[in-house]
């Protein structure tokens, strides 16, 4: 009997052990990995503001003024999203400080010899344009784009002629109606709502205004300015 009850418990103890043994060969379950994370979401209305600098170039008969200052206002806009795909369309409209001095004289003939003095202004500037952006970097956040389309604007010429004896003073102003834009920017979403982007835009505003002589050409300018957009 106690031959027998050896030779079960031998027998018991090597089934176990190689019950273990096919157990530990037998594939083990990898755990569920996510290849990252889900896109930000860029769908939706946005509003926001901005600031930067400008400068540019008013052609006139007497030359090239370049006025430069600074430039700032607000945006609002909307952007539907394919994947990584984002498609929008924003408006702008832009405060500007930019402005340049100039001078000139003539010499005597049938009038007398005058000097002018004068200063050319760009008071403000909006667009509004197309965006194509693809969102890149870790979940999507980050949206490079470049943007086109309609721009206008309002400049003023303003100044004083004399001929030593006499100073007559002239200003005239002039609305653009039928400029455009290219630019290129990128956007970067550091908060569920809340994006900040840095942008670069070129402007040709068409023909200015003609005053004393001075315009002759059209008005270019180039914007660089930081925002922060926030999206409903």
């Amino acid at each position: 009997m106690s031959r027998f009850r050896s030779s079960a418990l031998a027998a018991a103890a090597v089934f176990g052990f190689a019950s273990m043994a096919s157990a530990a060969d037998l594939p083990v379950k990898a755990p569920a990995y996510r290849f990252g994370a889900p896109l930000y979401n860029w769908n939706g209305f946005y509003i926001g503001l901005n600031l930067g600098g400008s400068w540019g170039h008013q052609d006139l008969l007497i030359g090239t003024v370049s006025p430069d200052g600074i430039i700032g206002g607000g945006q609002v806009g909307y952007n539907w999203q394919v994947e990584e795909w984002v498609l929008g369309l924003e408006a702008d409209f832009q405060a500007s400080g930019q402005k340049a001095d100039g001078s000139f004289s003539t010499a005597a003939g049938i009038v007398p010899a005058t000097s002018t003095t004068f200063t050319d202004k760009l008071n403000w500037v909006g667009t509004i344009r197309g965006r194509i952006g693809y969102a890149m970097g870790p979940a999507g956040s980050w949206l490079p784009y470049v943007t086109g389309g309609w721009a206008w604007g309002h400049s003023e010429i303003s100044g004083t002629t004399t001929d030593g004896v006499t100073a007559v003073s002239f200003s005239e102003t002039q609305n653009y109606s039928s400029g455009w834009t290219v630019g290129a920017g990128v956007e970067w979403a550091f908060a569920d709502c809340w994006t900040g982007k840095f942008e670069y835009l070129y402007i040709d505003l068409g023909e200015g205004p003609t005053i004393a002589n001075l315009v002759s050409g059209k008005m270019t300018d180039n914007i660089v300015r930081a925002g922060v957009n926030y999206k409903f």
